[in-house]
């Protein structure tokens, strides 16, 4: 995931650069990392490292930002390959939609509310003969609403920021160009 993530970077910067100065203006990506605490206040609540990779755009000559996420936060209940509602991580698809803040140079500050869903139980009735579910059929699987807000700050191509949400508070680190 972490070679994947810094090709990505690097064909990315290296298509910015080849941009000449007069070329129109082009899509401004932030692509992130971020990792925290998490929200965990009873015995069968994750409490595990809650972690989340996202994608942030803002087209040209505009303040909306727009992106979406990827994130390891929550408590997934899993009641699957023979467990009773084993308390994992869940995993949480999230959309971004804000508004670019401060532009002023080399800072710019973001900011962005955070909407999605995010695993919450899987459950089936246990099979015999080693598959995840009985007859091999798929589980029933519970989603909740995941919510937060999403804020940024830039320094020429560096991000750093916060990246909270119901179930986890975490610290960003990112790459903008």
């Amino acid at each position: 995931m972490t070679s994947v993530l810094a090709a990505l970077v690097a064909g990315a910067s290296l298509a910015q650069d080849a941009v000449s100065p007069d070329a129109a203006a082009t899509l401004r990506t932030t692509l992130y990392v971020a990792s925290g605490s998490a929200r965990a206040n009873g015995p069968i609540e994750n409490d595990d490292t809650p972690f989340a990779v996202g994608i942030m755009g803002q087209a040209p000559d505009s303040h909306l930002i727009f992106g979406a996420d990827l994130g390891r936060e929550g408590t997934f209940l899993d009641s699957t390959w023979r467990q009773n509602e084993a308390v994992k991580q869940g995993t949480s698809v999230n959309l971004l939609v804000g508004a670019n803040l401060l532009d002023a140079g080399s800072w710019k500050a973001d900011a962005a509310a955070l909407l999605g869903v995010r695993t919450a139980a899987a459950d089936c009735a246990d099979s015999y003969l080693g598959y995840q579910c009985y007859a091999d059929t798929p589980p029933s699987t519970e989603y909740e609403a995941n919510f937060g807000a999403l804020v940024t700050v830039s320094y020429s191509r560096m991000t750093l920021g916060i990246r909270a949400t119901g179930e986890s508070t975490q610290i960003v680190a990112g790459l903008r160009f």
